[in-house]
C-alpha cells in the first residue's frame, strides 16, 4: 500500500508539472524535421549557398551606374597668351579658369567575354550548393536516427517499468498467500523475507527505470525543441512494426555524404577552369553619358552645363603574372585527389558496416524466435510452480526463480523486437533513405 501510495503522488506531481505527449513513430519524424535547431541551421547554410549563387549570376548581367562630383578650386589666373613681334596685338585667353565644377555620369557596363571563368563559376556554385543540400540530408539522418533511437529506447523503459509494476503487485499477492502459510505455521519466517527481498529489488528498479525514463525523455524533448517538462509518451504497434519487410541491398551511391563528395569533385573541377579562365584576355563594353559643367571634352573650357557621351571596348591581359593560375590549378588537383580518397575509404567503410548490419539483423531474428520459446517454457514453469506452492509442495524460492525466468524472459522478447526494429533503421540511416 505503501508503494502504491507513493507512485500516486509521483504521478500526481507529474502531471501536474508536466505536460503529456503522446508520439506515435511517425509523429517523432515530422517533429524532428520541423522543430530540430541543427537541422534549421543547415537549413540557412542551403539558403546562404543558393544566394551565393544568385550573387554570381548577377554579376554576369548589365550594370548601370551613378557617379556625381562637386569640385570647389582655387583661385588660379587664366592661361593667356601674347603673340610675339607684333605690337599691340590682342591677348589671347587660352583657359578661363572654373573655380566650381559639376560633373554627373551614367555608364552602362557588362563584360563580352572572361574566359568563360564566370559560367565555371556559376557551374561551380551550382555543386557546392548541392553539397549544402547534400549536408543538410546527411543531417537529417543522423539526428531522426537519433531521435527514433532514443524514441524506441524510451518505449521499451516505459514497458519495462509496466512489466516491473505486474511483478510487484504479483510478489504482492505471493507475499499474501506465503503469509497465510506462515500464520498457519506451514512456512518458516525466512521464506517470507525472501519475498520481502524479491520486493524490495522491484522496487528499486522500479525507480531506476523511472530515472532513466526522464534521462531520455529529457534526451529527446531536447532534439525535438520542446519544454523538459514535456512528458513524451511512445504510441506504437511494435509487432506491426515487425511485419515490415528488411531493406533489399541499396547503392551506397545514394547516401548524402557520398553525394556530397562527389559533387565536392566536381565543383572544384569547375573552379580548375576558372583558374585556367584567368590566362585568356578578358573583353568588356563600357557606355556613358555625361553632364557636365564644365565638360572637359570640349576646349575650350567653357563654365556651361554640357552633355556629352562615350562607348568603350576595353581588352584586358596579363602579359606575365608568373603562372599564378597554373599554380592555382595544380592545387585544386590535389583537393579533388584528396576528396577520391575519401570517397573510396568511405565506400569501402560501408560495405564492411553493411556486412556486420545484415549479420547482426539475422542473428536478433534467431534470437526473437529463442526468446519467444523461452518465454513460453517460463510462463509454462511459473503456472506449474504456483500451483505447487499454493499446495506446499515447492519452497518460496523455487516460486521467486520461476517468476525472475518469467520476467527477464519478457525483458529479453521486448529488448529483441526492438532491437530488430533499430538494427533496421540503422540500416535506413547507412543507406541515407530517412
Amino acid at each position: 500500500m505503501m508503494l502504491k501510495t507513493i507512485l500516486i503522488l509521483l504521478f500526481a506531481f507529474q502531471i501536474i508539472f508536466s505536460q503529456e505527449l503522446y508520439l506515435s513513430h511517425e509523429e517523432v519524424v515530422k517533429l524532428t524535421l520541423e522543430n530540430n535547431l541543427t537541422i534549421k541551421t543547415y537549413k540557412s547554410k542551403v539558403d546562404q549557398a543558393e544566394l551565393k549563387k544568385k550573387e554570381i549570376f548577377l554579376g554576369m548581367l548589365p550594370q548601370l551606374k551613378f557617379a556625381g562630383r562637386y569640385s570647389r578650386l582655387s583661385e588660379i589666373e587664366p592661361f593667356i597668351i601674347e603673340l610675339p613681334f607684333i605690337s599691340g596685338s590682342p591677348k589671347i585667353n587660352v583657359y578661363e579658369p572654373v573655380e566650381e565644377q559639376l560633373f554627373t555620369r551614367i555608364s552602362l557596363e557588362f563584360p563580352l567575354f572572361t574566359g568563360l571563368r564566370q559560367i565555371n563559376s556559376i557551374k561551380a556554385q551550382e555543386k557546392f550548393l548541392n553539397v549544402s543540400q547534400e549536408e543538410l540530408r546527411q543531417v537529417i539522418n543522423e539526428i531522426i536516427y537519433k531521435a527514433k533511437d532514443i524514441y524506441l529506447k524510451l518505449f521499451i523503459a516505459y514497458k519495462s517499468i509496466e512489466l516491473i509494476e505486474t511483478n510487484i503487485e504479483y510478489l504482492e499477492s505471493q507475499k499474501k498467500i506465503a503469509q497465510n502459510f506462515f500464520d498457519n505455521g506451514l512456512l518458516q519466517k525466512n521464506e517470507i523475507l525472501k519475498i520481502d527481498i524479491a520486493l524490495t529489488q522491484a522496487r528499486i528498479k522500479f525507480f531506476d527505470h523511472q530515472n532513466l525514463i526522464d534521462n531520455l525523455n529529457s534526451s529527446l524533448c531536447q532534439i525535438l525543441d520542446l519544454n523538459v517538462n514535456t512528458k513524451i509518451i511512445p504510441s506504437l504497434e511494435l509487432d506491426k512494426l515487425l511485419t515490415e519487410k528488411n531493406l533489399e541491398d541499396e547503392n551506397f551511391t545514394v547516401r548524402p555524404d557520398i553525394k556530397a563528395i562527389q559533387n565536392y569533385i566536381l565543383g572544384y573541377e569547375y573552379l580548375k577552369k576558372v583558374n585556367i579562365g584567368s590566362l585568356f584576355p578578358n573583353l568588356y563594353f563600357n557606355a556613358g553619358y555625361d553632364y557636365a559643367k564644365p565638360n572637359q571634352k570640349y576646349f575650350p573650357v567653357k563654365n556651361e552645363w554640357k552633355y556629352s557621351w562615350d562607348l568603350n571596348i576595353v581588352l584586358q591581359f596579363n602579359l606575365w603574372d608568373w603562372l599564378l593560375p597554373i599554380n592555382r590549378a595544380r592545387q585544386i588537383d590535389l583537393q579533388i585527389k584528396q576528396a577520391e580518397y575519401q570517397l573510396n575509404q568511405l565506400l569501402k567503410k560501408y560495405e564492411i558496416e553493411l556486412s556486420d548490419l545484415k549479420s547482426r539483423l539475422d542473428n536478433e531474428t534467431l534470437k526473437k524466435e529463442l526468446n519467444l520459446m523461452e518465454l513460453k517454457y517460463a510462463e509454462e514453469n511459473l503456472k506449474i510452480n504456483e500451483n505447487k506452492f499454493k499446495e506446499g509442495l515447492v519452497t518460496v524460492t523455487d516460486l521467486l526463480d520461476a517468476n525472475r525466468q518469467k520476467i527477464e524472459a519478457e525483458i529479453k522478447l521486448l529488448d529483441s523486437k526492438v532491437r530488430i526494429i533499430l538494427l533496421r533503421e540503422e540500416l535506413k540511416k547507412l543507406f541515407g533513405l530517412y
